[in-house]
């Protein structure tokens, strides 16, 4: 059986492809700030380079923005069939709050510390050393498509796509950029909400006057900009989906810890995040602090859109709702710079089969299936130029810290999540090769009868003794 000597020699590698990761993560390829431009192109060829020394045929697809598309395909045998991987090089700001530098990784008690760790370079390259693990052509062609503008919505990835989707018939396509539900339960997400990223602005005209001599005569466009927060958070989103019976539903205890101590809305948390709309401001901007009214504010929000909502019909309730709000001669408008729908995930039945096969084989359990209140532009994309629904299947630590200070990925999650990706190759193409996956019953840490792939250990859990 060729699986064992896969996941055999994937261990064997473990230490040195730990190492390539952490020169990885040292790059600071933030997209968002252009003083990082040269990073974001240094990472970019750094991936491909790792790849084409590992016999992959790569290509730098350049976007406008300057942020390259990493494509290398994994060669296999004639007539065999082709899985997509996706994952993105770039990353999120360091900002305040690390207790180490975020571009010098470390590793503390089994776990790396550094921006990028989690989201999303631990999470691809797991998927790359699982590949690399394997002797001679693979059973399937890999094309593994990495962009470095997903953290800035990712700008430009469509018309790459879009070039290269001719060329493509992937049987699936697996995007790991989630979390696992807990330490030892894989996890694969069904639903992602829309998102519409816009501003909203109120103009009263004029300059700033002083608060005294013209307070009360003067409309203050920032009472005006709180009103129509105030207008959207209540009347823009009305109804919610019905919860899916095949989908877990966190618990309000687990969702605030989730939040590390900031306060939270009310109950049923998970149905809030994951089934219902939200407006989120990140930005707000009025007067300049002395003692005089502006004559201008603004709001940068982040609106996520619940299931089964047509982005278009939520911009056009929007700004119908904003009619009304304002005094005479405030001017209220709403501009939207880029939207995403919202999609249903739920892995077709093959795809689900091999999913939950691979699961069995290298965790002892299927995985759990979960709803998602977060939003990934490119998911939508391939969805689109590839007719095929993306499998996202989360790699990523619980509480891994994706965009906080003190970002993490647990080594031995991340050396399960190398096993999850070379099994569900293998069970991908099981219905085309006819092989069985390899597996035996032993007991795991604690008590239970499982299932295990031949040679392979019971993955350790974080806190039990070894």
């Amino acid at each position: 059986m060729i699986l064992p000597k896969v996941l055999a020699a994937a261990e064997q590698r473990q230490a040195r492809r730990l190492t390539d990761l952490l020169d990885w993560l040292a790059i600071p390829s933030v997209s968002a700030d252009p003083r990082r431009t040269a990073d974001v192109r240094r990472a970019a060829r750094w991936l491909a380079s790792w790849q084409r020394a590992r016999g992959a045929m790569v290509d730098l697809r350049p976007t406008p923005q300057g942020r390259d598309v990493v494509v290398a395909r994994w060669p296999a045998a004639p007539g065999a069939r082709q899985v997509v991987i996706y994952g993105h090089y770039d990353v999120q700001p360091a900002g305040p709050g690390w207790s180490s530098h975020p571009f010098r990784p470390v590793i503390r008690d089994g776990v790396i510390y550094a921006r990028g760790a989690n989201d999303d370079k631990g999470q691809l390259f797991a998927h790359l050393c699982a590949l690399d693990a394997w002797p001679g052509l693979l059973p399937a062609e890999v094309i593994v498509i990495a962009e470095g503008a997903e953290e800035v919505g990712s700008t430009g990835f469509a018309g790459v796509i879009d070039e290269i989707a001719r060329q493509l018939r992937p049987m699936a396509v697996i995007v790991s950029d989630t979390e696992r539900y807990d330490d030892g339960t894989p996890t694969v997400t069904i639903s992602q909400r829309g998102r519409l990223a816009a501003t909203l602005t109120v103009d009263t005209g004029g300059t700033a006057v002083h608060a005294g001599r013209l307070g009360g005569a003067v409309v203050d466009p920032s009472l005006v900009l709180a009103d129509a927060l105030r207008t959207l958070r209540d009347q823009l989103f009305v109804t919610s989906v019905p919860i899916s019976s095949t989908a877990v539903v966190r618990t309000d205890t687990a969702v605030r810890r989730s939040a590390r101590g900031r306060a939270t809305l009310g109950a049923d948390l998970d149905e809030r995040i994951t089934l219902h709309g939200s407006i989120g401001v990140t930005r707000l901007v009025a007067g300049t602090g002395g003692a005089s009214l502006p004559s201008q504010a603004s709001a940068v929000l982040d609106l996520r859109l619940p299931p089964h909502s047509d982005p278009a019909d939520v911009v056009r309730r929007a700004r119908g709702l904003l009619l009304r709000c304002g005094p005479r001669g405030a001017r209220v408008q709403l501009h939207f710079t880029r939207g995403t729908p919202a999609l249903d995930l739920t892995p077709d039945r093959l795809v689900r089969q091999a999913v939950d096969a691979a699961c069995v084989a290298v965790h002892g359990r299927p995985p759990v299936y979960v709803r998602s209140g977060g939003t990934i532009p490119a998911v939508g994309v391939l969805a689109r130029a590839l007719r095929i629904r993306p499998l996202l299947l989360g790699f990523g630590p619980p509480g891994g810290n994706a965009h906080g200070p003190d970002e993490t990925l647990d080594i031995a999650g991340w050396a399960a999540a190398v096993r999850m990706s070379a099994t569900l190759l293998w069970t991908l193409t099981r219905p085309i090769r006819g092989d069985p996956v390899p597996v035996s019953r032993r007991r795991d840490h604690h008590g239970e009868i499982r299932r295990f792939p031949c040679g392979e250990r019971p993955v350790q859990l974080e806190g039990e003794e070894r």
